[in-house]
């Protein structure tokens, strides 16, 4: 289970960050080829602000929640062997063995 919650994480940051700077490359790209067509002041002056609000976002969102997958990835991966719990064959459910090996005190 928590693989599977590591290996998702990986692929979610992946994902997110190669969908952000490709959606920034398409709206910068068609931005430029506007204005190199039109050559239109008015055009530039109308929609630098929503193409810039566009760019710090997908920048934002390309950084930010990569950033907090592997955050999240490294804490699931840290915490793993704790939660983790062995059952011996002769024991009880009261009676679970952490698989670090450290014991709980009574």
């Amino acid at each position: 289970m928590l693989d599977s919650t590591v290996h998702w994480l990986d692929q979610f940051g992946s994902l997110v960050f190669w969908t952000c700077a490709a959606t920034l490359v398409l709206i910068n790209a068609a931005a430029v080829a506007v204005v190199m067509l039109t050559r239109s002041r008015d055009l530039v002056n109308r929609w630098t602000g929503p193409v810039l609000a566009a760019n710090l976002f997908l920048l934002g969102a390309g950084i930010g929640l990569p950033v907090a997958a592997f955050t999240a990835k490294f804490v699931v991966s840290t915490l793993a062997p704790s939660l983790s719990v062995e059952q011996r064959k002769d024991a009880g459910p009261q009676d679970a063995v952490p698989m670090s090996g450290v014991l709980p005190q009574p």
